[in-house]
């Protein structure tokens, strides 16, 4: 398991990497003939890869974590629709081809109500995070990710739907396992560890998570975990 994961993890961080040296290199050695649209073109070059960078080493810090059961589960009282509106905004951030449609029905309500719920806040930020961030990696062609929560027996449910590559059948058994991608996703970048991360996460919340997919027609994931509001 150490050495998959250590050769992994060299791969996934060896192309990033790349990407840095060649777009600092050129800044450094060819300033004077670049345009100013062409420089910034590079420096954000350099700063989008560093934040995938930092995204590659919280995943292998938390599986890490995680394997060795070293994970905390801190729960503390959480306004649920603030929360979800703020991290659709700070994903949204990150792609600017992609829009995250955000709804929710509580309750058989839908106006905007303070909604306090006793949740770990950083570990259903990363449930959520690698949910959604793998919508929109996964469907370069479709810009349009919907996410909605629901709060149904004592659960809040989220769902995350997207109309991508789709998942093939014969990858979705190990969905959950690390290191294992599908077998459609080509050259997009990932190292297999983030739904991984999203089912140890649930696990020590005592959730649940279950998708189905259609190969060409996208994915939906519905994420349950057991409710209690303050």
């Amino acid at each position: 398991m150490k050495s998959r994961f250590i050769t992994m993890a060299s791969h996934e961080f060896r192309t990033p990497l790349a990407i840095i040296s060649s777009s600092s290199g050129i800044l450094q050695n060819f300033s004077d003939r670049l345009s100013e649209e062409r420089k910034q073109e590079h420096l954000q070059t350099v700063q989008n890869t560093i934040k995938h960078i930092t995204q590659l080493l919280d995943d292998v810090l938390m599986i890490n974590r995680a394997e060795a059961q070293k994970v905390e589960f801190n729960p503390a009282p959480l306004n649920i629709i603030p929360f979800c509106r703020q991290l659709k905004e700070e994903i949204e951030t990150t792609s600017s081809k992609h829009k995250i449609d955000f709804s929710w029905n509580l309750d058989g309500q839908i106006a905007d109500t303070s909604v306090i719920v006793q949740i770990d806040k950083k570990l259903l930020q990363q449930i959520l995070t690698n949910i959604l961030t793998n919508a929109i990696k996964y469907s370069p062609d479709h810009n349009l990710i919907n996410f909605s929560l629901t709060i149904e027996n004592e659960k809040l449910i989220f769902t995350i739907s997207d109309s991508g590559i789709g998942i093939p059948e014969a990858d979705q058994m190990n969905l959950f396992e690390s290191f294992h991608r599908g077998s459609n996703v080509g050259t997009i970048s990932g190292t297999g560890l983030g739904l991984a991360i999203v089912k140890k996460c649930l696990d020590l919340h005592k959730g649940e998570i279950t998708f189905n997919s259609q190969l060409g027609q996208g994915t939906r994931f519905i994420v349950s975990i057991p409710c209690v509001r303050c």
